[in-house]
């Protein structure tokens, strides 16, 4: 059985322009960004975890995309849930299938209830380490279930960490 996304992800040009608010989200991680079509894996490609980008890792660093509060990082330390000031949610996954490498390879000095703020060091992840230990080293930059988010639009390309988004949301 094949699950509809949770929301559509392509508006014509005309409808984005009824959206409100247009959110730029700085990228985490440095990188390629590629579509969600691109990451070999059903349950991200058909929007369970939510919507948003992949980035193929050029860097080994995780940065805050925003100011805000840590809500979770997994206790194998591959996956960071980051709630922003404003209340957008942001789940953050290095690798697919990165779980089975049990914290090798991974360092972070955050835990749950932590405040961040925009640019701050997350994570380090060994990138070698990842390429090796796991499906794919795409991180995934997801926002959950958002009511409000009408489109997202990935830039892709290459960016640097924390100097340029990796996707635009619409929200209205």
């Amino acid at each position: 059985m094949t699950l509809p996304p949770p929301f559509s992800l392509s508006i014509s040009a005309q409808h984005a322009e009824d959206c409100r608010v247009t959110l730029p989200v700085p990228a985490p991680v440095s990188g390629k960004v590629e579509p969600m079509a691109q990451v070999p894996s059903a349950l991200v490609t058909s929007g369970l975890l939510g919507a948003g980008v992949a980035i193929s890792p050029t860097g080994h660093t995780v940065l805050a995309p925003f100011s805000g509060t840590v809500v979770s990082v997994s206790s194998t330390k591959e996956q960071i849930r980051l709630k922003s000031r404003q209340g957008l949610e942001l789940l953050i996954q290095i690798g697919l299938n990165s779980h089975k490498m049990m914290s090798e390879g991974f360092k972070s000095p955050i835990k749950a209830g932590d405040k961040i703020t925009q640019g701050q060091l997350l994570m380090e992840f060994d990138l070698r380490k990842l390429r090796l230990g796991c499906t794919s080293p795409l991180c995934l930059v997801l926002v959950p279930v958002l009511p409000r988010l009408k489109h997202i639009q990935g830039h892709y390309h290459s960016l640097m960490a924390g100097e340029e988004p990796c996707m635009t949301l619409f929200l209205s």
